[in-house]
């Protein structure tokens, strides 16, 4: 085999093979009930990504409007189904009761998923009563300052 075909052959399979080794360390693990993740990998994973899909849950429309406004100013193109990246805005149970007490709350989370991993998690804390605009928005300002 000509020596300039090895060359190519064995950068490709250099290159693939340090794309799947670095987005496989681009995932979460739970710890004391917090899901921790990777910061260094992820961003890699994120300039890597070409395509992302967004989901709400609940279905929100001003929540989907935001999120593909996200993927426009990240340089994205959005993709239909599954994306590269799939973002995922999720409401965060207010739970049962009175509450009581300056403390804050989880509102929401945007869970990043990359083929079927989640690789990010983004929460959302504050006062409950807080309305879902202010926090879709909110949530997202805060994933585009810690992912910078």
């Amino acid at each position: 085999m000509p020596r300039g075909i090895v060359l190519v052959v064995t950068a490709l399979a250099l290159s693939v093979a340090a794309y799947a080794q670095s987005s496989a360390t681009a995932s979460c693990a739970q710890v004391n009930g917090y899901d921790r993740c990777n910061h260094a990998a992820f961003v890699k994973l994120l300039a890597r990504a070409k395509t992302i899909s967004v989901a709400t849950q609940p279905y929100d429309r001003n929540g989907q409007r935001e999120l593909k406004e996200l993927v426009s100013r990240l340089g994205k193109k959005l993709a239909a189904a599954h994306g590269d990246l799939v973002f995922r805005l999720l409401r965060a149970n207010p739970g049962n009761g009175v509450y009581f007490g300056p403390n804050d709350r989880a509102l929401a989370s945007l869970r990043v998923y990359s083929r079927g991993s989640l690789v990010w998690v983004e929460r959302f804390t504050g006062q409950p009563g807080v309305p879902w605009p202010t926090v879709v928005y909110d949530t997202i300002r805060q994933f585009q300052a810690d992912t910078k």
